[in-house]
């Protein structure tokens, strides 16, 4: 579970800081319930092994990411702009993380999609499943994502001593 979690945040910071020119300002936040949280996107995958990837996002850190991406001022976004920017963000994290832990694997990625925080997605992990959550603050509010795989992942120790 460990390695997950630090395979979730260095994805997750890798994404922010090459992609969105975004640095995180501090690691590992307890993960809030319904801190401000006013936006998630979520996506699928299929593979070995299938899971869910979801992204939560206080509005103000919403906007801040979405401006540095698309190289504007936050006033000037849409709502739809932002709401792109998030599901793009979540689709790169977890293709980053998806690298990390299953290499070799072939993975299949469903389209992100904006859905109603805390929404959706399995409530309790079921035997077998592996879950991992990373918070961060970025910008002006928090970021959270949350990871469930069907089955626990190939461990980071296991794929460097093969």
């Amino acid at each position: 579970m460990v390695e997950i979690v630090q395979a979730l945040r260095e994805a997750t910071g890798e994404v922010l800081e090459k992609m969105f020119f975004v640095r995180t300002a501090a690691a590992g936040l307890e993960a809030p319930e319904n801190a401000g949280v006013e936006m998630e996107a979520r996506l699928g995958f299929t593979g070995e092994p299938g899971g869910w990837l979801g992204l939560r996002v206080t509005a103000a850190a919403a906007r801040s990411i979405a401006a540095d991406f698309l190289g504007a001022e936050e006033y000037e976004l849409e709502e739809r702009q932002i709401e792109e920017v998030v599901c793009e963000l979540a689709n790169m994290i977890c293709g980053s993380l998806l690298s990390r832990l299953e290499s070799q694997a072939t993975f299949h990625l469903s389209s992100p999609a904006i859905v109603a925080p805390g929404a959706g997605g399995p409530a309790g992990a079921a035997e077998g499943e592996s879950r991992a959550v990373y918070a961060t603050a970025v910008g002006r509010g928090i970021l959270t994502v949350r990871v469930m795989t069907e089955r626990p992942v190939c461990s980071l120790s296991e794929k460097r001593a093969s």
